[in-house]
């Protein structure tokens, strides 16, 4: 619960007019709930692909052709 408070409060202070700030705050939510590490952003899949702890890495193109990526534990 702490943690939609939280998402809540940036998106306030962001007014969601950043779509890179979103995906951030999408991101960090989705990996403390699940527990798994995910990037919509694929600059960061180097480092999901490390940290994973012998999960099954995964790597996608989004619709708008940007790489996604994700560990699965």
């Amino acid at each position: 619960m702490k943690y939609l408070a939280l998402i809540f409060i940036l998106l306030l202070l962001s007014g969601c007019s950043s779509r890179s700030v979103s995906e951030q705050i999408v991101e960090r939510a989705l990996e403390h709930a699940t527990g798994n590490g995910i990037s919509y952003n694929g600059a960061s899949c180097a480092d999901i692909k490390r940290n994973g702890s012998g999960g099954n890495y995964e790597e996608w193109y989004q619709k708008d052709g940007k790489l996604a990526c994700a560990c699965n534990n």
